[in-house]
């Protein structure tokens, strides 16, 4: 029955991948044997699994998707897509590009779908996969992870002195919100970056915690969000994919202050999203692609974080000004986690003690 269900799945997205391909077709450059220009070497293929949301989330999805077209204008790669729909759709979307093999890559995101590329890859083993925001060790996998503790840690800061401070939208409650679409490990792991950031400079703060349990429901994201700032909440990161709009919505309609996430998502609301907890998914994804057609692709896990630059804090695009006294104190912790002399807790159960053991002093 499950073998049944896959191919009713897989037909299914043979249909979806037919109407996707019209948008990616190279286009110019190959002749009609398939071959970049007058080069002799066969064009790369380059398959992706996007995650449940789809493209329009204005975030990991669209991301993914960008990076595959800068690929795309610069080595002359073609690529296919698949939106599933829903986590029960990744299985039939991987088998359905591993079985025509005819890609070079297949790309996958985020740690949701380890247990797919886990089945897949087994009965494909000498598929090159990749995948992003997941540290999964498998045979000829590319794990390509950040930091999420301190992807999201310098947002953290920002809210715990700005619940402080005289800020325009800040209040005298004390507590600030973070907002997860999916708990998985580490999106989870982001959560406790950002009360970690909270704590290390405002130990007192509350921390308000939630989970969509989509990253396509903006609606639930905004109900979630305009029930912690109705709790006191005068800041909230959000880490929800499309889901994270509606905190947006709610930011504005209650008049505090949101941070985005992933790509800078400062300039969808200027005046209310105060930063973004930046991680430039569309890089990893490039970034996957050069090495393949450069020859240096290579599987095992690959971990970076603010040390490399790979994640970080932004307030570019954004109007809302940042005091001067917690631009200072952002610049200077982060130069503390590049340096090694502040190491983030990665789990809820190092938190407290974490917390206990790290002040932030100048």
């Amino acid at each position: 029955m499950k073998k049944l269900g896959l191919l009713c799945t897989a037909a299914l997205l043979t249909l979806s991948l037919a109407a996707c391909s019209g948008n990616n077709a190279k286009q110019g450059g190959t002749d009609n044997n398939g071959t970049a220009g007058n080069d002799d070497k066969k064009q790369i293929s380059v398959a992706i699994v996007l995650s449940t949301g789809g493209l329009g989330d204005k975030n990991f999805n669209d991301m993914s998707y960008d990076g595959l077209t800068q690929a795309k204008a610069d080595f002359g790669i073609d690529f296919q897509y698949v939106e599933p729909e829903s986590a029960s759709d990744f299985e039939a979307g991987y088998r359905q590009f591993a079985d025509s093999g005819k890609y070079d890559l297949i790309i996958g995101l985020a740690t949701d779908q380890n247990d797919a590329l886990t089945a897949v890859q087994a009965d494909y083993p000498d598929q090159k996969f990749s995948i992003i925001d997941s540290s999964i060790e498998l045979p000829n996998v590319s794990a390509v992870s950040t930091k999420w503790q301190e992807q999201t840690f310098l947002c953290g800061v920002y809210a715990g002195l700005g619940t402080l401070s005289e800020m325009p939208k800040a209040n005298a409650d004390n507590v600030v919100g973070v907002i997860l679409g999916m708990d998985n490990p580490n999106l989870r792991s982001g959560v406790v970056g950002f009360e970690a950031g909270v704590k290390y400079v405002n130990p007192e703060c509350e921390v308000l915690t939630a989970t969509v349990g989509s990253f396509s429901d903006s609606d639930k994201g905004k109900n979630i969000a305009m029930s912690m700032y109705n709790k006191g909440a005068d800041f909230i990161q959000h880490i929800a994919g499309a889901s994270g709009l509606g905190v947006f919505n709610a930011a504005k309609e209650a008049d505090r202050y949101a941070f985005g996430v992933g790509g800078n998502q400062n300039a969808i609301d200027p005046d209310y999203i105060a930063a973004t907890s930046i991680r430039n998914v569309n890089e990893m994804v490039y970034n996957e692609v050069k090495a393949l057609v450069e020859g240096t692709w290579t599987e095992g896990v690959k971990i970076s974080g603010l040390k490399e630059e790979a994640v970080g804090y932004s307030n570019e695009f954004s109007n809302v000004e940042v005091p001067e006294d917690i631009a200072a104190a952002i610049a200077d912790i982060k130069a503390k986690i590049q340096n090694g002399e502040l190491v983030i807790c990665e789990t809820e159960d190092e938190l407290e003690s974490w917390v206990s053991s790290n002040q932030y002093t100048k």
